[in-house]
């Protein structure tokens, strides 16, 4: 992982899903430590929409967790 991916990442994810500095916090923490985390987080975010819904939400709050 390069840091203007995990950047970007970051950006997207928090605009998308509004969340708030101690998400980001932990979001962050948890990417950093596992860049296997951050690749299937990354992946999952791009592929995200599947028709109406959104597969993306329970791998985010499992991270959040």
């Amino acid at each position: 992982m390069n840091t203007g991916q995990l950047s970007l990442a970051l950006k997207m994810i928090q605009e998308d899903y509004k969340l708030d500095d101690r998400q980001m916090q932990v979001l962050s923490r948890r990417l950093i430590a596992d860049d296997r985390e951050f690749d299937r987080l990354w992946n999952a975010f791009k592929t995200r929409r599947l028709g109406n819904s959104d597969t993306f939400v329970d791998l985010l709050r499992e991270l959040l967790a």
